[in-house]
């Protein structure tokens, strides 16, 4: 049986900007990081971010933002990553947990 595996892209934002964004094997975007100043940061900061998120001292939180949407925290030291917004806290619950278990064996790609 074949991995399901969601995808990693990384993008030039703002012009000169890197930013990348983890996805799903359904599409659905997971995570947006911040932006990096050069393509190799970028690389570099998914390699952080998989193993940030993977590490046992990792804490998730679900917080309710202003207009009363729910988003996921990954927090592991200094290094905090804040998901998408959700209408129900499940869901953020749900991706929390598909971007631990998609940051790992997920590609590449460099738009």
């Amino acid at each position: 049986m074949a991995e399901i595996k969601g995808k990693y892209t990384i993008e030039c934002v703002y012009g000169d900007l890197y930013q990348f964004s983890l996805f799903a094997n359904n599409g659905q975007l997971l995570y947006e990081s911040r932006e990096y100043a050069t393509l190799a940061s970028c690389k570099s900061g998914i390699e952080t971010f998989k193993k940030n998120v993977q590490d046992e001292k990792t804490k998730t939180r679900i917080d309710v933002d202003k207009n009363k949407n729910y988003k996921f925290i990954i927090k592991n030291g200094n290094s905090i990553y804040v998901g998408e917004s959700y209408k129900t806290k499940t869901a953020a619950e749900n991706s929390a947990e598909s971007v631990k278990r998609f940051a790992l064996i997920s590609d590449v790609v460099v738009k």
